[in-house]
């Protein structure tokens, strides 16, 4: 007979991380319009209460005011929350940084090491947070943030592409690995976004570069909306057979 993994049940309580500001805060509030319990993680308290009061059951959030880069800093958090709110369902690993745009030859360590920290151990620190929660129960469902730069070349890019590049492998072994404890592993690579952060950089652009890059974007570039909406589809039901994957979510950019 063909063998069909049965899952446990799914609680509707999530983890995201880098939750203050961007692709994280959209992420909480579509979360939030779902019904979900959340633990929101980031570094500023300040920026993770702005995206607790945007949504519309600010009580349905919990918030962990801390560095994911940090041996042990998660762990306790997400096992407070797990105990409250009777599991993690979910995990949303994207918390990371990008804070020197070079080449390899000006690629200085601190800002090399600093980027694996956040990207790469960072979600690797997020998943062991939250895999024993997960393997008790059966189920479970991992995203985690790569982006094209992990997928395709790109300028500039020395520290935070192979950064993503990490990330991207280290889901498909997470995939490999939990599956049949009924653990699944997706990860959610954008493209260029528009979002508070980076609206000014965008806007300061030449007209040329800013044409450009709009142009390599088929669909033109995205909101951390649209990622977000991936991100809670590959959180439920629906997606209970996809695992593994890297999913592009760029408006075309790698169709090239």
């Amino acid at each position: 007979m063909a063998r069909i993994l049965a899952m446990g049940t799914l609680p509707q309580t999530v983890v995201i991380t880098g939750a203050g500001s961007g692709i994280g805060r959209a992420t909480a509030q579509a979360f939030a319009d779902d019904g979900w319990q959340m633990l929101l993680v980031g570094r500023r308290l300040s920026k993770l209460e702005e995206t607790q009061t945007s949504l519309p059951n600010p009580s349905h959030a919990t918030l962990a005011a801390l560095d994911v880069g940090e041996a042990g800093a998660l762990a306790s958090e997400v096992d407070s929350f797990a105990a409250e709110h009777g599991g993690v369902g979910a995990l949303v690993a994207n918390a990371g940084i990008n804070p020197q745009r070079a080449a390899a030859a000006d690629t200085d360590d601190h800002h090399w090491e600093e980027t694996l920290r956040v990207n790469l151990t960072g979600t690797h620190r997020s998943c062991q947070a939250a895999l024993p929660h997960m393997r008790k129960q059966n189920s479970g469902a991992i995203v985690t943030l790569g982006s094209i730069a992990g997928q395709v070349g790109m300028a500039l890019r020395a520290a935070y592409g192979p950064s993503k590049a990490g990330v991207i492998e280290y889901t498909r072994n997470l995939a490999i690995d939990y599956g049949s404890e009924g653990i699944r592993a997706n990860c959610v690579c954008p493209g260029f976004v528009v979002t508070d952060i980076n609206r000014d950089w965008l806007e300061a652009l030449p007209k040329e570069q800013h044409q450009q890059l709009v142009g390599k974007h088929p669909l033109g570039l995205g909101t951390p909306e649209d990622v977000a909406a991936a991100i809670l589809f590959l959180c439920q039901p629906g997606a209970r057979w996809i695992t593994g994957v890297d999913l592009s979510i760029d408006g075309g950019y790698t169709a090239h």
